[in-house]
């Protein structure tokens, strides 16, 4: 089947959304709509199509070809001082406008309409072709415009259509060879998403209805953008310098993806003559005064693009020719446009609800809310999804996080990988890059308003290589800068400064300015060093449920209908997932620590869950949770799963004051024996865990930890 979407391959890359094939399709099988980002993209409709190729023929990135000159000769123009006041530039336009209109013809042209959308509209009343004037720098609707002057151009009227290049090259697509049709395109150097410019309309107006816009205005400082307002029933206006709108746009970070790779940039131009804004006129004709505006014309062929040109010439204040040479420096003349890198980034921020302005302002200078360091990349589920939960809380919160890595001295540029145990990864521009040494790692504060140090053993120095612990005591903040540490564990109930390492790591600790720890016995250590601490709990506790189902959807294993889970961290006779069996009378799957090497002899059959998505779905699915992983345990609270948790050899230098804190804090201490047979003898498979209670318990300790790490934040 031939339709356009079959020769364009890519659509999100190469369709313009030039309503051209959905105009000229005869069964309504093509149709155009607006994506994701807010960029119109064509759409077939295969039930409908009939094969007739006609979309194919009118699409003007399929066979482009234009007969106008390649060297044009160009010129600086400005009109009679009476036509400039509304013109953005010389008012080239409005002076062709007139001369078509003198000899009996219609203009078509860009012009705002209902809601500020623009809009192409036919007309002979010069009422309207004012409100062609002046540039537009929003996505165009074309629809119903190629009819409109195809059926004047039938009835032998004259036109004068002024657009984008490429509308331009698609209406002569559309109606063939025409010597009534003048065609004007205007230098471009790209088409904004109009879900941006939307959102920006609503931004400026601030409930207001906007009037009008005004860009590339002579009275106004470049890059500023002028806006017209009803207050009422009052017009008031007011100017936006360093409009961010206009920022995006000319950094190519709201552009049309078709617009980067552009067909019309180069020569041959497909109108009749190119008008642009000639800023650098000053620069070769002493005394001309810029600011008044001055047009590039450009005189694509000798045909009507002479005839224009002398329509121009009889009516100008300034005409003088220009060697093309001087306006090919202008990146309007450029198809090569870069692409920026941070294009993926800015429609994610527009997704998450942020405005305009702090998306722009956060990927042109690449900034974020907070800077998250820890074991975020540790080949440990619960570990790597407890980052993963403090990255969707600050997430919910409004908040854009980067994930910063401790030093390493050997990279060699880029940025770390994420976890290898998530196959949900983290978003590419929310990484910090890898930094070889502290001091350079210390430019993180310019980018951050806030640095924190996660959850888990980060203060435990006997557990961290003594070269990186500083980065978990955030030795790269600078005094100025707000830091935070949430949920942070020694991974002991104490801690003995007996090192110069330690006396260091201690200093660091003072340092931060708001500390909260996993654990209840962590409040009595900060408190020995004069560090006020806050008990809070582990960010799986706190995470919104909601992203645990996202990740659940990424799961690729298959557990039965029914089941019982035993996650093991460490390989013992502690666990017996048998004599579970025995007594539940359903199967026990038993899920290996990553960190457990499978190829040796166990006293029981593991599996490894290879991701924590896998890992997760066990403990969504589950019956009833064996297990001892501090981690798991705490899931399995607030998934409201019946568990048995064992600490085996564990003692307080070890970690078991990680398990006697959390279920203390549930009233849940009973549930917490050395063996799982000890567990079973004791009949604690008979007694079920009062979830209703238990969850009122949570709801209040999530409370209380989201008011401390939102006041701790300092954003509001």
């Amino acid at each position: 089947m031939v339709h356009v979407l079959s020769r364009l391959h890519d659509a999100e890359r190469y369709c313009l959304g030039c309503f051209a094939c959905e105009s000229v399709c005869p069964n309504k099988a093509v149709s155009v709509h607006s994506d994701d980002a807010g960029f119109f993209r064509c759409a077939v409709d295969a039930g409908k199509c009939i094969d007739c190729g006609r979309c194919v023929r009118a699409c003007p990135q399929l066979g482009h070809a234009s007969a106008n000159a390649s060297e044009p000769e160009c010129y600086a123009y400005k009109s009679d001082d009476a036509s400039l006041d509304m013109s953005s530039s010389g008012g080239a336009f409005f002076t062709l406008a007139k001369w078509v209109l003198s000899k009996g013809g219609y203009v078509c042209g860009a012009m705002y309409g209902k809601d500020m959308d623009v809009v192409y509209k036919t007309t002979r009343k010069l009422k309207m072709v004012e409100r062609m004037r002046g540039a537009k720098l929003a996505c165009s609707d074309m629809r119903g415009a190629y009819n409109e002057v195809a059926v004047l151009l039938r009835a032998g009227k004259t036109v004068l259509f002024s657009g984008l290049p490429c509308h331009v090259a698609a209406l002569k697509k559309f109606v063939g060879p025409q010597e009534r049709l003048y065609t004007v395109d205007v230098l471009c150097s790209g088409v904004p998403s109009k879900r941006v410019y939307s959102k920006y309309l609503e931004e400026v107006s601030r409930g207001k209805r906007v009037a009008g816009l005004s860009f590339d205005d002579k009275r106004m400082p470049a890059g500023a953008v002028g806006v017209e307002f009803m207050d009422g029933a009052e017009h008031r206006s007011k100017v936006i310098d360093d409009d961010p709108y206009r920022a995006a746009l000319d950094c190519n970070l709201s552009k049309d993806a078709a617009c980067i790779d552009c067909l019309f940039a180069s020569f041959p131009r497909p109108g009749d003559v190119t008008l642009g804004d000639f800023h650098d006129c000053g620069r070769l004709f002493r005394g001309l005064d810029w600011r008044v505006g001055v047009n590039s014309v450009l005189v694509n062929n000798g045909g009507k693009g002479r005839e224009m040109l002398d329509a121009l010439r009889g009516n100008s204040a300034f005409f003088k020719k220009v060697d093309l040479g001087f306006f090919k420096r202008s990146k309007d003349f450029n198809p090569d446009r870069e692409r920026n890198p941070m294009v993926p980034r800015f429609y994610h921020m527009l997704r998450r609800g942020h405005s305009v302005s702090k998306s722009v302002k956060y990927c042109l200078q690449g900034l974020h809310d907070v800077g998250l360091t820890g074991f975020w990349r540790v080949p440990n589920y619960g570990g790597d999804l407890t980052y993963y939960a403090l990255y969707k809380v600050l997430s919910d919160l409004g908040l854009e996080t980067v994930l910063i890595e401790a030093c390493n001295p050997e990279a060699q540029g880029g940025a770390p990988l994420g976890p290898s145990r998530l196959e949900t990864k983290y978003p590419w521009f929310d990484i910090a890059p890898w930094y070889t040494d502290t001091e350079k790692q210390r430019e993180i504060n310019d980018k951050v308003y806030a640095i924190m140090v996660g959850s888990d053993q980060v203060w435990n120095p006997a557990l961290i290589n003594h070269n990186i612990v500083g980065c978990y005591t955030l030795d790269f903040s600078e005094p100025w800068r707000n830091t935070v540490a949430y949920s942070s564990s020694f991974g002991s109930s104490k801690y003995v400064v007996d090192t110069e390492e330690k006396e260091e790591h201690v200093r660091l600790m003072r340092r931060i300015a708001h500390v909260s720890v996993r654990e209840s016995s962590g409040v009595d250590i900060c408190a020995q060093f004069g560090i006020k601490a806050k008990h809070v709990l582990d960010p799986v506790m706190l995470c919104d449920q909601r992203h645990y189902m996202d990740l659940l959807k990424r799961s690729t294993m298959k557990y039965p209908d029914r089941f019982a889970l035993c996650f093991v961290r460490h390989v013992g006779s502690h666990l017996n997932p048998f004599r579970l069996y025995e007594e539940l009378g359903v199967e026990v799957i038993s899920i290996a620590g990553p960190d457990i090497d499978l190829c040796k002899e166990h006293p029981y059959l593991m599996m490894n869950a290879g991701t924590v998505e896998n890992w997760l779905a066990a403990l969504i699915k589950c019956e009833y949770l064996l297990t001892d992983s501090f981690h798991a345990v705490a899931l399995a609270i607030v998934l409201r799963k019946p568990f048995i948790a064992v600490y085996g050899s564990m003692s307080e230098e070890t970690g078991i004051d990680r398990f006697t804190s959390l279920l203390g804090m549930f009233g849940l201490e009973d549930r917490f024996f050395e063996t799982s047979d000890k567990a079973i003898d004791s009949g604690i498979l008979s007694k079920p865990i009062d979830f209703d209670k238990v969850g009122k318990k949570l709801d209040e300790y999530r409370k209380d930890s989201m008011r401390w790490l939102k006041e701790s934040l300092e954003f509001w």
